[in-house]
């Protein structure tokens, strides 16, 4: 273009790559284990756990579906329905990296995993976030 034209300038970010997102869904069992609440389990106190594991695997982390918002909360002002909410319960991660969403999906279903087999009396994870909600 420049040849054609030498006033050409080319646009502020031509010289970079295009970001490449890469994303998963990990479905979460909560239709098959009701009595567990996996969305305060994976968020934590103030969303410590979530914030914790997005920082250590590199990876966005959003918890969507039916149930991801509370009970009369409006998903979004214009009433639009939030992405993925007439889905089932998941968390959606997303990353520049395949390996940054696996890291994350793992963590999660180890998460997951602890949440249905392990007693809540013996999950430390749950008694992690109990004591972390005490201290504050």
């Amino acid at each position: 273009m420049q040849t054609i034209n030498p006033e050409f300038k080319p646009p502020v970010d031509y010289n970079r790559p295009p970001v490449i997102r890469v994303s998963d869904k990990v479905m979460i069992p909560q239709e098959e284990h009701p009595e567990i609440n996996f969305v305060g389990l994976l968020i934590g106190p103030r969303g410590n756990t979530l914030k914790t594991m997005e920082k250590e695997t590199g990876a966005k982390i959003i918890i969507r579906g039916k149930g991801s918002v509370k009970e009369g909360k409006v998903g979004r002002k214009d009433g639009q329905p939030l992405p993925g909410e007439d889905e089932p319960l998941h968390a959606y991660i997303t990353a520049t990296n395949p390996e940054n969403v696996k890291k994350a999906v793992e963590k999660i279903k180890e998460v997951i995993r602890q949440g249905v087999e392990v007693p809540e009396s013996q999950n430390d994870l749950r008694r992690m976030q109990l004591r972390e909600f005490k201290v504050q």
